[in-house]
């Protein structure tokens, strides 16, 4: 069966005659040969200078003077019609030439990590050498010191991405969108109570309303324990993506996720985007029998309906699916998934 009709089984029927694979990677090429899923980034370009030189509303000196001299108005916000095009170039940038026969996602970052993005500061030498964002949860201390700015900037970036999400949602040959907004880590909820009910839950009501208007399949990609809103998230997305809600760093910790996994089941009736911890397979430590013993607890305690089995994320940056102890797992997952668990 074509594999974007795998996918669509999955979504539509709740089973398909196996799981779909995808295995993420900034390696399009590598992604597309392995999966049956192609993801591209519809990453805002003209944010992505932030990461180096730090936002344009960084935090300076102390607290309470940052916040209170904190002015939206000082930054040249560029148009949106600019916004949109520039991301939009680059996703089909990804999945050009990719996209035959695969289940296409178009991903955006939410108003959440966005938020962040705008007050990080620059990146220090270990960030460069990781290729990794380094912001301090500053929107997070924002939002507790004066929450009416924090609340005026999220307005502000998501409308962005709100337009983003309907010219994504607007194009033919994408099947999905996910919007990318990490808002927990493992030990559950990272801003305050008031934050999730006044802006992250009615912007993603609002981008999931676009999505799934135009016929779309709306994911949520969220890392860390967000059981705290685990039903809400399910009844506004189709799909959640990695049901991270576990260290899976050691085969004993990822075969407590896969438990774990089943219980946070019984509660949802998404689809879950999961299975494939990236901890352990790129670990060069941990060989194909215990990989795959870990995806076959998931399939059995999961069970298949429902179910994309997915990495938990893409490789980090200089690392790759290709290096021979990362292949030799997949290659054994993807024998496991073939022969039908």
């Amino acid at each position: 069966m074509e594999s974007r009709r795998l996918v669509l089984r999955v979504f539509e029927e709740g089973e398909a005659p196996r799981p779909p694979l995808h295995f993420e990677s900034v390696d399009k090429e590598v992604e597309a040969r392995l999966s049956d899923i192609i993801l591209g980034h519809g990453w805002v370009p003209q944010w992505s200078g932030f990461f180096e030189k730090g936002g344009p509303f960084r935090r300076e000196g102390s607290v309470f003077e940052w916040a209170e001299a904190l002015d939206l108005e000082a930054y040249e916000w560029p148009p949106v019609d600019e916004v949109v095009e520039a991301s939009v170039k680059r996703f089909e940038g990804d999945v050009k030439g990719r996209a035959e026969g695969k289940y296409v996602v178009f991903e955006v970052i939410g108003p959440t990590e966005q938020s962040e993005y705008f007050l990080m500061p620059p990146r220090p030498g270990a960030g460069r050498e990781l290729d990794l964002s380094w912001h301090r949860f500053d929107f997070a201390l924002l939002y507790r010191v004066k929450p009416e700015k924090a609340a005026a900037l999220y307005s502000r970036v998501s409308k962005y991405i709100l337009e983003l999400v309907k010219a994504a949602a607007e194009m033919d040959y994408v099947d999905a969108v996910r919007v990318a907004d990490d808002m927990a880590a493992y030990t559950g909820p990272i801003y305050p109570k008031g934050f999730y009910r006044e802006l992250y839950l009615p912007w993603h009501r609002r981008f999931t309303a676009v999505i799934r208007g135009r016929g779309k399949h709306a994911i949520l990609h969220c890392d860390g324990n967000h059981t705290f809103l685990l039903e809400e998230l399910s009844e506004l997305y189709d799909a959640l993506h990695p049901i991270d809600f576990h260290p899976k760093s050691s085969v004993d910790d990822a075969l407590r996720w896969a438990e774990i996994l089943g219980e946070a089941r019984a509660r949802s009736g998404a689809v879950f985007f999961t299975g494939i911890p990236i901890d352990l397979l790129m670990d060069p430590e941990v060989g194909p029998g215990e990989m795959v013993r870990v995806v076959s607890t998931v399939l059995e305690v999961h069970g298949p309906r429902k179910l994309v089995l997915a990495s938990t994320h893409r490789p980090y940056p200089g690392r790759s699916y290709t290096e021979p102890h990362a292949m030799e797992k997949i290659e054994a997952i993807i024998k496991l998934v073939r022969r039908g668990g």
